[in-house]
């Protein structure tokens, strides 16, 4: 029979979120019904249990309150079996919230990974075996993984780990690296990792290891949607992890330059959604004189949003300006073509076709047809 779980880290609980304002409540309990769904979906496909790679809080010390709602939660599901893995915000120290002298917090149905249990820990209800080891430090240049071994061949065989994959970039290597090759000298069936808030499956050797990504996003440079994984691994190997969605807030940060009001009520319509907390970066034109009529769109525009934030600056645009079609060009054109008109009553044949020639060329430079 299939061994199946759920992957899952990042949740940040207890966060900062000051800079989102009137939003922040909102963003704080999207943050926690991320976790309510992860465990929903782990009851739903019947799993044999739920790994929460590192990072569930976002400091060492929540305060009591964000302790108790994450207690709450796990309580109401007591059928499911969490395990919990210390990582760079959270990680295991004297006094953390998952130090063993701490007092007891967390019910029955989760384990902390906490290094007291031998490794690796073995499952026998379903045959599983889990690697792991708990960071103590939000830095290290050691890796999680260095020494994790398949035990034998028989059985699923599971690491988690939160920290770094060595493919390149700066800061990785004192950010708990975890070098590819050891994860192919591993020879387990999967590694579960958190650290990174992007999605991201690959495969070394017989191992896959995955990173499932942020389950609720809390900054507009997390990709989104916010999901855990479900995996599932036979008598061969692991399936690829299947996303489930679990974010209930967008955040979408949006870049544009903005040469007449028009440019920007289009750009709000089109992202348009009580869900979403938008950031825009914008570019005014310094030829943009209706300054007055922007503030106004996005005043209107802000009960549409959950929060919108603007980052604006006035700039001498390259170019023209691109010109929208529809209503914003109708006016002009139609003006356009009653002062042709005006002008051709009374005229010569020969001079009324050189307005007319004029017009369907001017009509057509309006719609940037030319």
């Amino acid at each position: 029979m299939p061994l199946s779980f759920i992957h899952a880290a990042d949740f940040h609980l207890g966060a900062n979120l000051r800079r989102f304002g009137s939003a922040r409540t909102h963003l704080e309990m999207a943050q926690f019904r991320a976790l309510e769904l992860t465990l929903e979906a782990a009851v739903a496909r019947r799993t044999d249990f739920v790994l929460i790679c590192g990072d569930l809080f976002d400091c060492r010390n929540p305060t009591p309150a964000i302790i108790e709602k994450t207690q709450s939660i796990f309580s109401s599901f007591s059928e499911v079996t969490v395990f919990v893995l210390p990582g760079t915000h959270d990680f295991l120290s004297d006094g953390s919230i998952f130090s063993p002298s701490q007092k007891a917090w967390a019910p029955a149905n989760v384990i902390i990974l906490n290094g007291k249990q031998p490794m690796p820990l073995h499952l026998a209800d379903s045959k599983a075996y889990l690697y792991f080891r708990p960071n103590h430090t939000n830095r290290s240049t050691r890796s999680p993984i260095h020494d994790f071994r398949r035990w034998q061949d028989n059985g699923y065989h599971i690491g988690l780990a939160h920290g770094s994959l060595k493919l390149g970039g700066p800061g990785i290597d004192s950010d708990f690296p975890i070098d590819p090759a050891d994860i192919e000298k591993s020879g387990l069936d999967f590694l579960a990792l958190g650290h990174w808030h992007s999605s991201r499956v690959e495969t070394y050797g017989r191992t896959v290891a995955a990173y499932p990504g942020i389950p609720q996003p809390i900054s507009h440079s997390d990709p989104e949607p916010g999901s855990v994984f479900f995996v599932e691994i036979d008598e061969n190997a692991a399936n690829s992890p299947e996303p489930i969605a679990t974010s209930t807030i967008r955040l979408k940060k949006v870049t544009a330059d903005i040469y007449h009001p028009q440019d920007l009520e289009n750009l709000l319509d089109a992202n348009a959604d009580d869900k979403t907390i938008i950031k825009m970066d914008l570019r005014y034109s310094d030829k943009l004189k209706e300054t007055y009529e922007v503030r106004e769109i996005i005043s209107k525009a802000e009960a549409r949003f959950l929060l919108v934030q603007e980052n604006s600056q006035k700039l001498k645009l390259a170019g023209s300006p691109p010109v929208a079609m529809g209503e914003v060009n109708q006016p002009l054109i139609e003006a356009y073509k009653a002062e042709l008109e005006r002008l051709r009553e009374g005229d010569s044949s020969e001079r009324a076709a050189i307005y007319k020639r004029a017009s369907e060329l001017g009509i057509k430079l309006i719609k940037g047809e030319i």
